[in-house]
């Protein structure tokens, strides 16, 4: 069974439709509340993405559901940890005493690897931001 158009010329209507509420403004302001909150939540984690922390731990140690690391006490570790401003370029390493032998080479090399590592995924995901604001304000103005 078809529905009826009440609109239609056949059923005395004119024939034209009217919209009533075509929701292009509320289209509009929740595109532009989106760009706004996508906005606002990176300015307030900018700082974050300006620090980039590296700790490389052997020994006993438990991690949280939170990923924060708890040494164990009375337990042998050893640590090494990079902390990397991206701003102005300082690194500032800790590294425990025994990690300087030849014996721990490897986690060394292991540990500046992964600085390497950390250092592109901050600069990717820097530009996969700016792209994203680019295009939130690419379609806004199309608008």
């Amino acid at each position: 069974m078809a529905l009826e158009d009440p609109n239609a010329p056949e059923n005395g209507g004119s024939g034209s439709v009217v919209p009533t509420n075509t929701g292009v403004n509320r289209i509009e302001k929740t595109s532009v509340n989106k760009l706004q909150d996508f906005i606002k939540y990176v300015e307030e984690r900018v700082v974050d993405l300006t620090n980039l922390e590296i700790k490389t731990i052997v020994g006993d140690f438990d991690v949280d559901v939170n990923e924060k690391v708890s040494l164990r006490r009375d337990h042998d570790y050893k640590l090494m940890n990079s902390r990397i401003n991206l701003i102005d370029g300082d690194i500032t390493t800790h590294i425990s005493r025994e990690l300087v032998s030849d014996e721990y080479e490897w986690m060394r090399n292991f540990h500046a690897h992964k600085e390497e590592k950390g250092h592109e995924i901050i600069q990717g995901n820097i530009q996969a931001i700016a792209s994203l604001i680019d295009l939130f304000r690419e379609i806004d103005s199309d608008k």
